[in-house]
């Protein structure tokens, strides 16, 4: 079950959800999207969807978002120093 589902059902925080789950040695998954996340998250971009608002929606960074953006081809790979010029 994801973060974000248990926060959800619990009526609590994602962050309170980590804590108890770090402090009970839960293994947590390999960071990022799963392949049903990534197409829900290139559905939302191609609607129109900011990737700040994709991440909140899914409770995961947006830098998880945009990495599967990326590899769906939606958005170019700039790199690291193409968000500073």
């Amino acid at each position: 079950m994801s973060v974000k589902s248990l926060a959800e059902r619990y009526g609590i925080h994602r962050s309170t959800v980590f804590s108890h789950l770090r402090r009970r040695n839960v293994p947590s998954r390999r960071p990022g999207l799963c392949p049903d996340e990534r197409a829900e998250a290139v559905r939302l971009a191609r609607a129109g969807v900011s990737m700040r608002a994709i991440a909140r929606r899914m409770g995961v960074d947006r830098k998880a978002v945009r990495a599967a953006l990326v590899e769906a081809g939606v958005i170019m790979d700039g790199g690291p120093s193409a968000s500073h010029r």
